[in-house]
C-alpha cells in the first residue's frame, strides 16, 4: 500500500516540474521545450455515473456508485532527425464516492525508440509497463479477507516488450517481422494460477499494387506458459490475408481475415484439447466528407478468461460515426453500436452451482460529444449502454454509464 500512496505525489511532481519548465523556456508547436527534448504534460480529470457498478456479480442487486478519475501524464520526445527516442509516464487514480474500498491506482510507464534508416528499413523497439488490479467484484465481506474473499480485487503487474523491423524493396514490396513478449503477473501469490508469460512471433508480406493500397498476408506463432498451472500451457497459431490502406486514403486502416488455432499441450481424459475458429482482424475509416466519418472494427478470436484460464471464441464487432460541425469546427458528434460474443469451450460452476458451458451476446451502444476549447483543453461528454445476455447468472447484467471528462495536454 505504501507504494501505491506515493504515486499521486510523484504525478503531481512530474507534471509541475513540466509546467514550470514550460514558464522558463521555449514553448512552440504545442508543447514545450528543454533543448532538443519536447516535454508533453496532460492531466483528464472524468468523472463517471454508473447504476450498475458490479454488473450484478453472482446475481446480486446492483450498486449505483459516481466515480472521479484523475489521470495526470508525462512523455519526453527526442527527435533524432529521422529517428526519435520517447519516453512516458500516465496514472489512473480512481476514487470512489460510496464504495471506497475498491479505490485504486493504475499506472503506467512506457519507452520506445524509433528508426527510420535511409534505403526503407523502419525498426521499433517499445516497452510497456503497467502497475493496476482488477477492482472488487462486491462488497467486502466482514470476517473474509485475502484468499478467503471471493469478491477480491485482484493487483497486477504485467510487461509487454515489442520489436519489429519493416523493410521496403523493389519498389512495391515489404516484409515486416515481430516479436512479443508479454509478461503478467499478480501481486498474491493466492491469485498466481493466472500468472502466464507469451512470447510471439510473426511476420507480414506487403504488395502495393496501387499507390495508396496493399495486399498482405501474416502469420503469428505464440507461446503461452503458466508457471502455477501448467496444465493451461497452450500454443497459438494464425494465418491472414487481408488487405492494407493508406492513412490518408478516403477509405483507409486494414481488413484481415483467416484461421486461428489453441492447442494446449496437456490432454484431458477427454482427449487432445484443440480449438480452431475462423479468424478476423478489421479497423477501417470512411471519410464521407470532410466533417463525416464511419469507422468499422472488429476482431474474431481465441482468447483466455481471466477468471479461469478457460479458452473461449471471441466476437467483437462495432459501428461507428462521426460528425464534424461545420458551423463551429470544435464540436463534433459520435455514436457507436456494438456487439460481441463469447463462446467458452468447457464447463464450468455458475453461481448456482450448476455446471453449465458459458454462452453469451453483448450489446452497446454510445453516443457523446466532444469539444476542444482550446488547443490544450478538450471536453468530451458521453453516454454508454451496455447489455450481457448471458447463461450464467454470474454474468448476466446491464448498465447505464454517464462520463464527462476535461483533458488538458501540451
Amino acid at each position: 500500500m505504501k507504494k501505491k500512496r506515493i504515486i499521486p505525489f510523484i504525478c503531481i511532481v512530474l507534471v509541475f516540474t513540466a509546467f514550470q519548465a514550460w514558464g522558463q523556456t521555449q514553448a512552440g508547436q504545442g508543447n514545450i521545450k528543454l533543448g532538443p527534448v519536447e516535454v508533453h504534460p496532460s492531466v483528464g480529470l472524468m468523472e463517471t455515473y454508473t447504476d450498475n457498478f458490479y454488473r450484478n456479480y453472482d446475481g446480486k442487486e446492483k450498486k449505483s456508485e459516481w466515480i472521479t478519475t484523475l489521470s495526470p501524464g508525462l512523455e519526453l520526445v527526442l527527435p533524432m532527425r529521422r529517428h526519435s527516442f520517447r519516453i512516458g509516464y500516465l496514472a489512473d487514480i480512481y476514487w470512489y464516492a460510496d464504495l471506497r474500498e475498491s479505490n485504486y491506482i493504475s499506472q503506467a510507464a512506457t519507452g520506445s525508440l524509433n528508426f527510420d534508416f535511409p534505403g526503407g528499413l523502419l525498426l521499433t523497439v517499445s516497452d510497456r509497463f503497467l502497475d493496476s488490479e482488477i477492482p472488487r467484484k462486491w462488497n467486502e465481506q466482514p470476517g473474509l479477507s485475502g484468499a478467503a474473499d471471493p469478491y477480491r480485487a485482484l493487483p497486477f503487474r504485467s510487461n509487454d516488450f515489442l520489436t519489429k523491423a519493416k523493410y521496403s524493396f523493389a519498389d512495391r514490396w515489404a516484409a515486416e517481422l515481430r516479436y512479443n513478449y508479454y509478461k503478467y503477473g499478480y501481486d498474491h501469490e493466492y491469485d498466481r494460477t493466472g500468472d502466464f508469460d507469451r512470447n510471439l512471433f510473426g511476420g507480414t508480406l506487403f504488395y502495393r499494387f496501387t499507390p495508396k493500397t496493399d495486399l498482405l498476408v501474416e502469420y503469428t506463432h505464440s507461446k503461452v506458459d503458466y508457471p502455477k498451472s501448467s496444465f493451461d500451457n497452450n500454443k497459438n497459431d494464425t494465418a491472414y490475408v487481408g488487405i492494407g490502406f493508406d492513412p490518408s486514403a478516403k477509405i483507409n486502416g486494414f481488413l484481415k481475415v483467416g484461421w486461428t488455432q489453441k492447442k494446449y499441450d496437456a490432454t484431458n481424459a477427454g482427449g487432445e484439447r484443440k480449438f480452431s475458429a475462423f479468424s478476423t482482424q478489421i479497423d477501417l475509416s470512411y471519410n464521407l466528407s470532410p466533417y463525416d466519418v464511419i469507422s468499422l472494427k472488429g476482431s474474431r478470436t481465441i482468447e483466455e478468461d481471466v477468471d479461469t484460464n478457460a479458452a473461449y471464441t471471441r466476437d467483437n464487432y462495432s459501428l461507428g460515426y462521426t460528425h464534424i460541425l461545420s458551423m463551429n469546427e470544435k464540436i463534433s458528434l459520435f455514436g457507436l453500436i456494438g456487439y460481441g460474443k463469447s463462446k467458452f469451450e468447457g464447463a464450468s460452476l455458475d453461481a448456482d452451482g450448476a455446471l453449465k458451458t458459458r454462452d453469451e451476446n453483448i450489446y452497446s451502444a454510445t453516443v457523446g460529444v466532444n469539444y476542444a476549447m482550446r488547443r490544450w483543453l478538450t471536453w468530451n461528454l458521453s453516454y454508454t449502454y451496455q447489455e450481457t445476455d448471458s447463461n450464467f447468472i454470474r454474468y448476466d447484467n446491464k448498465e447505464n454509464r454517464v462520463f464527462l471528462k476535461a483533458t488538458f495536454s501540451f
